[in-house]
């Protein structure tokens, strides 16, 4: 069994970040400032860019729409980690998070503790 929080910390954080780095990129940010911004190596911010980094997880639209105005939010100085909290927020309030959950852990009981996803 996996529980909801590995999923969150192994691949929807992961994604997330992914997300965010992309759409900053896209804004105009040079790969070394996103680097800074995320706290990660420029390196690393060229394999998301290939998508050879973080997992796959292919978010709604409605998330990829929170995910660009965070970018925004995030260029004029906004907290990176409140947005990528603010982000999870709303994939747990949606069920995105429980439905990925689902989609990696086949053995889950009725219910999944974050949301309460009924199966």
């Amino acid at each position: 069994m996996i529980y909801p929080q590995e999923i969150e910390v192994w691949y929807v954080l992961p994604a997330i970040r992914r997300e965010l780095a992309k759409s900053l990129v896209d804004q105009g940010l040079s790969q070394k400032e996103v680097a800074l911004k995320l706290g990660i190596t420029e390196a690393a911010i060229s394999q998301y860019l290939k998508n050879k980094r973080a997992s796959e997880i292919e978010f709604e639209p409605f998330i990829k729409k929170a995910i660009e105005r965070a970018a925004k939010r995030i260029t004029k100085q906004g907290n990176i980690m409140k947005e990528i909290e603010r982000i999870n927020y709303l994939m747990k309030k949606n069920k995105n998070l429980c439905e990925i959950h689902h989609k990696y852990d086949k053995a889950l009981p009725k219910y999944c503790d974050i949301c309460l996803y009924e199966k």
